[in-house]
């Protein structure tokens, strides 16, 4: 199976970034919405548009749906890697925390137009590397470079790509992380939660009381 673990966005953020995506990147639509019109399209029968201005495939948004943050990618790993994962992970114990996606970039290598967080939060970070720990010691080999979170909003970001009318202000809350499953189907690409890791304070259930924190 290919998984990485990541954070999930809820359904209010994820509604709010792509509401984002719509109006600041307008040209950009999402795959199944991108047509073009051929002589067919005169007797009302449009043709999915595969090639966009030189010969380039056309930029498109992903979908909200599929929103999420990587802590660490594994790629395809087997039954016995994913058994060995779920009890090193496990042993996380990290807080609750929240970040706000207020920046954007492109990689040119992968082609993906992003949003991020320009201030991302020790927890954040700490967590990511535990998570990467716990990878390689489930035996599974990950990358070592420099982690930088994000969300991938388009894909195909090639010379084509309009830049952002303006920045996103988005707040991502996050109480848990997850083990995805990356699945192709003929609709496209999913990404289903396996299994998933409540985040919790470290602090004296008094002091929760005192803030007023619950850990569900």
């Amino acid at each position: 199976m290919r998984c990485f673990i990541g954070l999930d966005l809820s359904p209010t953020e994820k509604l709010a970034l792509d509401s984002w995506r719509q109006q600041a990147l307008p040209e950009v639509m999402p795959r199944n919405k991108m047509v073009t019109y051929s002589s067919k399209a005169r007797h009302g029968e449009p043709k999915q548009l595969a090639m966009g201005k030189h010969g380039l495939s056309p930029p498109y948004a992903v979908p909200a749906a599929n929103y999420h943050i990587t802590l660490c990618f594994l790629g395809d790993i087997n039954h016995r890697q994913h058994e060995a994962l779920v009890y090193e992970l496990d042993n996380i114990s990290e807080e609750p925390f929240s970040l706000t996606l207020d920046t954007t970039g492109i990689w040119n290598g992968p082609k993906i137009l992003f949003s991020a967080p320009s201030l991302p939060p020790k927890a954040l970070m700490a967590l990511a590397k535990q998570t990467r720990k716990a990878a390689r010691a489930a035996a599974i080999e990950v990358d070592g470079k420099e982690y930088k979170p994000h969300v991938t909003m388009v894909r195909k970001a090639n010379t084509t790509l309009p830049l952002p009318i303006y920045s996103p202000n988005v707040e991502v809350h996050a109480s848990a992380f997850h083990l995805f499953e990356s699945v192709s189907t003929p609709q496209g690409v999913t990404y289903p939660i396996r299994h998933t890791w409540a985040l919790r304070h470290n602090m004296s259930v008094r002091e929760k009381l005192r803030r007023g924190i619950t850990d569900e």
